[in-house]
């Protein structure tokens, strides 16, 4: 371990930089702490100030001039307990707000009819949406699965997915483009499940459509996914006919 992992815990740079010049020199004054830090002397007091917030370091005037030590390293406990204590009472803050905030959020949500997502990080985003949204019961839809243009990176996304889709117990029926039936990595969750369905369409393409509730996605599987969602019903129900349709001429 070095005194650089002290940022694991919230010091800064230049809070490491006086810490250290202080536990190798001991008490000192503002001129030799800059030199030996290399912390300028105009910014010595604010970083100081900061430490001595924390309890870390402490002063001491001799002679008009004041002088810096490092405090005694299990301080640092009681800075971290002081962490913990403030994060505790944040939580509890937020505690109290989320049903307002969440009150709102759903007022906002119901009005932003159409969203876009971008890359693997954007993925995660509509995919967690989906697990949080449907439960035992719920059915989710999908047609024109493909391999996507990143296939090993589709296959990690996706069996991290299937995690998440087994905790919360909700069925997917899909329909994979015929060219992802070889990739077993792929395709055997559903396959071989007896609560989901899974059938195969003759088509090359890499823009998939996902369904379930109110809400539809297309899915553009490039090298760095695009995402575009859609929350409307109408839209939603015209989308699960055309599904149906889909359905009847796919093969297992």
């Amino acid at each position: 371990m070095e005194l650089a992992d002290l940022k694991k815990i919230g010091l800064t740079q230049g809070e490491i930089k006086i810490y250290s010049a202080l536990l190798e020199i001991g008490e000192t004054t503002r001129t030799e702490l800059a030199k030996k830090s290399g912390i300028s002397p105009s910014k010595i007091y604010d970083v100081a100030n900061r430490l001595l917030e924390k309890g870390i370091i402490s002063i001491v005037k001799k002679g008009g001039i004041i002088h810096f030590s490092a405090a005694n390293p299990e301080r640092l406990k009681d800075f971290i307990e002081l962490k913990e204590t403030e994060i505790k009472k944040e939580k509890e803050v937020v505690e109290k707000m989320l049903p307002l905030l969440l009150s709102k959020y759903e007022i906002t949500e119901h009005r932003a009819d159409i969203d876009v997502f971008y890359g693997w990080g954007g993925m995660k985003t509509v995919f967690n949406d989906i697990a949080r949204t449907l439960g035992k019961g719920d059915t989710n839809y999908v047609f024109g699965a493909s391999q996507g243009r990143n296939e090993k990176q589709a296959d990690v996304f996706f069996s991290q997915y299937y995690t998440k889709m087994e905790e919360k117990g909700y069925k997917t029926k899909i329909i994979f483009n015929e060219e992802v039936r070889k990739n077993k990595e792929r395709t055997n969750y559903f396959v071989k499940s007896k609560r989901h369905e899974a059938r195969f369409l003759h088509q090359e393409t890499f823009t998939e459509i996902n369904l379930y509730r109110d809400t539809v996605l297309f899915i553009m599987l490039l090298s760095k996914p695009i995402v575009v969602r859609i929350r409307n019903k109408e839209a939603a129900d015209s989308f699960r006919k055309f599904f149906d349709i889909l359905w009847n001429q796919a093969k297992p």
